[in-house]
This record gives structure tokens, sequence and C-alpha cells, in this order.
């Protein structure tokens, strides 16, 4: 790709960017778990207020399971809806880390990511094997919305960014694979591609 004017920071989405993830994973798993069709609509429905706490940090694990089984029915342990919400991370290929080396090495890289802190430690884990260094000694600074308690493509997260990390929008690319995403983010001024299964990560041509 060319490079844009002033272009000097990178801010990347996680899921189906840099991570590969299967959202069908995890709702079979809920499926043959029994849940309701209310904890199926995952994460589509966002506005389901136990999913929107969890995922701004306004409710701690222990109580987001505890909801879960209270809503589902259901009397599942910890290990087993753990290993139900996390099957939808996948992996985080070798050749996509080497890619944020070599980005590292001309722009300033940041992450802003709708997660929790069950998922976070699954995935940090998957890039330092792949990476073979912990994600945060890559990335400027990241930004998880469990822990700045703001949703994408709620405009507060990419505000939330640009005061904390003293970026100009305009001199930042964003790239994510939610159009919804991608729309708001332009609306702040944001540089922005969507990623998606005809223009992935590897296939930009960064100008290296």
């Amino acid at each position: 790709m060319a490079k844009p004017p002033n272009f000097k920071n990178i801010l990347f989405d996680l899921g189906g960017v840099i991570l590969d993830i299967n959202l069908q994973s995890t709702l079979k798993k809920f499926y043959d778990l029994g849940f309701p069709a209310l904890l199926m609509q995952y994460p589509f429905s966002m506005n389901t207020d136990l999913f929107f706490k969890y995922e701004t940090g306004k409710m701690k694990v222990d109580q987001f399971r505890d909801e879960i089984r209270k809503v589902s029915g259901v009397d599942v342990s910890d290990e087993v809806f753990d290993e139900a919400w996390n099957s939808m991370l996948v992996r985080i290929p070798v050749e996509r880390t080497e890619l944020l080396m070599a980005l590292a090495k001309r722009y300033a890289l940041y992450m802003l990511s709708n997660t929790s802190d069950l998922h976070a430690p699954v995935f940090e884990k998957m890039f330092e094997e792949a990476a073979r260094m912990k994600m945060h000694n890559l990335f400027t600074k990241i930004y998880y919305s469990h822990e700045i308690g703001y949703l994408k493509p709620d405009l507060e997260a990419w505000e939330y960014v640009i005061n904390d990390a003293g970026i100009k929008p305009e001199e930042t690319l964003f790239l994510d694979d939610s159009i919804q995403n991608i729309k708001a983010s332009q609306e702040l001024g944001f540089q922005a591609i969507h990623i998606h299964e005809r223009t992935n990560l590897m296939e930009l041509g960064f100008d290296l």
C-alpha cells in the first residue's frame, strides 16, 4: 500500500486481524451445554447487558460465570465454562508476528480490542509462543475494552486511545475486521482499512 501523508501510527484490532478466531466454536459449545437463545446471540447482540458489562470491565469474571449459570439454568463448572468461552481463540500465525515486528521498526504500533480478562492471558500466550516475545513489548500500548471501560464501535473507545496515547487520528491507520468499527473510526478522522477474507493483513503491501 502507498504510505499516506503523516502516517506515523498503526492501531490494530486483534481478533480477525492478528488473531484467528472461530466464534462458532464457542457458540456450539454453548449450545451443547444447553444455554438458551439469549446466550447464543454473542457477539452480535452486545446490547445484551451481561456481555456488555463483562467486556467493559463492569462485571468480574466470577460474577460473569455466576450470571451465566443463573440465566442458563445450567450448573456448569468454571473450567468447563472457561474452555467454552476461550475456544473461539484459534491461533496467531508466526508470519503475522513477523510482519508486526517489521512494522514496529517503522511505525508506532497500538492495539484496541473488544475482549475480556478470560481471553487476554490465552491470546497473549499464543502471541508469545509465535513471536518469541511478549505482546506488550512489541506494541507501544495495548487497550483492552475490559480495562478501559469502552467497547468499539462506541466513539469513546477511540477517544480514550487518542487522549491516552497522545496520537492524532489523521496520522494513524486503523485496521479492523468490523465494517461498523471502520466507519466509526473514520468519523474521528482515522485512516482505516477493513480487514476481511479478500483484504487480509498479509496482503496490504506495507512499505517496509
